[in-house]
């Protein structure tokens, strides 16, 4: 019988304990352990979903060049004031961008979070 473990080189025993006792403390332990991956994982599908819109991106992607107030990012994506301030409320609400008021005018920019995923998908 071939008592090598398929997910790395480690024998069956010290990795998928046979004893039923073991079995359960270590299963407890796989679970304890997997916690904060699950966690990471629900936090990285949040941002994906966010950044699955292409509006939401060409956004990004403007606020990269430079700041820019509500109606220069509608003229440019050819989109209603009021899409372009739901996608801008999402991208705030998640921390991807600032926004600063000036007057009556509302100018958004790049947060660092912004810089940081913005950086993600510029390399090769």
């Amino acid at each position: 019988m071939n008592n090598q473990c398929r997910c790395e080189s480690k024998t069956a025993e010290i990795c998928c304990p046979g004893d039923e006792n073991l079995r359960k403390e270590w299963l407890l332990d796989l679970e304890k352990d997997h916690k904060p991956l699950r966690y990471a994982s629900k936090e990285i599908v949040k941002k994906l979903k966010l950044l699955s819109n292409s509006h939401r991106i060409e956004i990004l992607l403007m606020l990269e060049q430079r700041g820019h107030c509500m109606d220069e990012i509608a003229r440019k994506l050819k989109a209603k004031k009021s899409a372009v301030s739901y996608h801008l409320g999402l991208l705030k609400k998640h921390g991807i961008i600032c926004k600063i008021k000036r007057s009556r005018f509302a100018f958004y920019s790049l947060s660092q979070e912004g810089k940081r995923m913005i950086s993600i998908f510029r390399k090769p």
